[in-house]
């Protein structure tokens, strides 16, 4: 028996944290990876030392990017003990905090930035975590946001078992409105779709089907139902920008 299945009583498996899935995209846990951060990053053209929060910065490869290619001071939140612990060897100058989008442990204006890769629609509540950026971003801060979305509204995933930002997309109109009531207004909007699909296409070449990558994590029936659920679902992919308006304290 595959040593990574798991009874269907197990509890979920967490996507971000295997490792099979960082090194297909070279420890960035999302489609686009670095490439699609350093674009926005440049978009936002953060002043050298600005301090920029990564929000779910799982091994830390975005917070070294941060600080050794931009020369910001990176500083990372996460709720899991073993990514920080992997993101203090991935990126050693980074401040490193354990919890919740949804209760950011930081004080108020605290960021000249905020990078939230793939990981908003993990968050449980997307009103409270953008209400928290808004928070800890200082006015006039950039916010940047990568997700997966979905096209129907009423789409239902059959994921069993499965933790991850596909299993709780929404539709981009409603994230964008979240965006808006937080305060926050709209600098860039791109559908990065392709992304999706090529990391997809990765998956194909890498382990022969999708089916057999979900197998690694899964019991056999549960890897079925995920990839013939993911083959017909109706995902995209975003990319935002941001601004905290400076009339919103």
């Amino acid at each position: 028996m595959n040593a990574l299945c798991h009874r269907l009583d197990a509890p979920p498996i967490t996507l971000y944290e295997q490792d099979e899935l960082g090194a297909l995209t070279g420890g960035a846990l999302r489609p686009g990876g670095l490439g699609l951060t350093r674009e926005l990053l440049r978009f936002c053209d953060f002043a050298p030392g600005a301090v920029v929060l990564d929000v779910g910065c799982g091994p830390g490869h975005t917070l070294e990017l941060l600080a050794t290619e931009f020369g910001l001071r990176p500083a990372g939140l996460d709720p899991s003990a073993a990514m920080l612990a992997k993101a203090a060897q991935q990126a050693p100058t980074a401040a490193l905090h354990q919890g919740l989008a949804t209760a950011i442990p930081c004080k108020n204006k605290t960021f000249a930035g905020i990078v939230s890769e793939c990981v908003l629609s993990l968050t449980g509540d997307i009103e409270a975590s953008l209400a928290e950026m808004h928070r800890v971003l200082r006015p006039g801060g950039r916010l940047i946001l990568t997700d997966i979305y979905c096209r129907q509204p009423q789409w239902q995933p059959d994921l069993p078992r499965l933790q991850s930002c596909l299993s709780h997309a929404q539709p981009l109109e409603a994230i964008t409105a979240a965006v808006n009531r937080a305060g926050f207004a709209l600098v860039l909007l791109r559908d990065r779709s392709d992304l999706l699909k090529q990391l997809a296409g990765q998956i194909i070449f890498s382990f022969g089907s999708l089916e057999r990558f979900w197998g690694l994590f899964l019991d056999a029936d549960a890897a079925r139902r995920t990839s013939c659920a993911l083959a017909a679902a109706p995902l995209g992919y975003y990319a935002l920008i941001a601004a905290k308006e400076p009339h919103h304290g």
